[in-house]
């Protein structure tokens, strides 16, 4: 059943020397089946045509270029500061991140909001977010595989509280969030390892994680992407189980989450928060213990034999 367009969706778009790649992701923004968008755009300093196009773009009524576009906060902060505009220039219920480099599938909104209005169903008062599969493909638009999720051995259901403090799983231009949750985690603090990370915990935490098991956009794999897509074949298993292990940015988000939800988190999932910045300092072997105990697993035997290994 088709989706009504009767929900405002915000797409928030944070750009940065994006020349390359970026008419074609937002063609294909302006092309979605779903008709009652808004595209709110911040540039993050681009020295290259990226802010000249973006002006260009402007004839369509959708297209919101805002003014800050000299400040380079990098993607977690930028992307932010566009959810805090977002929530405040608007009455909008959905809002969806986009990358300036992918191209969009034409109903990618609208099997999104499907999913999230099935989730609302349960409990429309809380937080919910909606994340989807990719399709990777390369520079030229050449498919390298149809799903990230299976070029990454990666599996969204497995994103409880205690995991997501390990590993996320949510690929952050795939996602929708409702207001509620726009809300709830703002603002992205500084120490969150990215944005779409940060927003997940908050979801696990206090809401609800649903996806979407089909690819709903091309991701595109270049050299300048911020954070890109690693096939998980014999190379990539050999480096997981004899490279060193590191997750002091993960505790440092975890450490930025408990202070800005200790007063509202359950007794439960502070526990948990507690048990998981205790590994820092913990001995070799409590260190193994509070993994196996909490759960801390990442996805997949491999990574967790490099994380139990190789954790010194």
């Amino acid at each position: 059943m088709p989706v009504v367009h009767t929900d405002k969706v915000v797409v928030l778009l944070s750009t940065y020397n994006g020349e390359k790649f970026l008419e074609a992701q937002l063609d294909s923004i302006l092309k979605q089946t779903y008709s009652n968008l808004i595209v709110v755009i911040r540039d993050d300093g681009s020295t290259d045509a990226t802010v000249s196009i973006l002006e260009a773009y402007q004839q369509y009524d959708q297209i919101i270029l805002m003014s800050d576009t000299r400040n380079n906060l990098g993607p977690k902060m930028s992307f932010g500061e566009l959810l805090r505009l977002g929530l405040l220039d608007t009455t909008a219920e959905y809002f969806m991140f986009a990358d300036q480099d992918d191209i969009w599938l034409p109903d990618k909104i609208e099997r999104t909001l499907r999913v999230m209005k099935r989730e609302e169903a349960g409990g429309a008062s809380l937080p919910i977010l909606i994340h989807s599969d990719l399709r990777v493909i390369g520079i030229q638009g050449e498919e390298i595989h149809p799903s990230f999720w299976a070029y990454q051995n990666l599996r969204p259901s497995r994103d409880s509280f205690p995991r997501l403090l390990m590993q996320n799983v949510i690929t952050g231009c795939t996602v929708m969030l409702n207001r509620k949750l726009a809300e709830l985690c703002l603002p992205v603090h500084p120490d969150a390892i990215m944005h779409d990370w940060w927003i997940g915990l908050v979801a696990s935490a206090f809401g609800k994680i649903g996806y979407v098991h089909e690819p709903t956009i091309l991701y595109r794999q270049h050299q300048q992407n911020s954070v890109g897509a690693k096939r998980f074949n014999s190379r990539y298993i050999l480096n997981k189980i004899f490279e060193p292990v590191s997750i002091e940015k993960n505790i440092k988000q975890a450490s930025a989450f408990r202070a800005k939800f200790i007063h509202t988190l359950s007794g439960r999932s502070r526990l948990t928060l507690d048990q998981y910045i205790a590994l820092e300092h913990a001995s070799y072997m409590k260190r193994r213990l509070l993994i196996v105990k909490n759960g801390f697993y990442k996805i997949g035997l491999i990574r967790n034999l490099g994380l139990l290994i190789n954790w010194r």
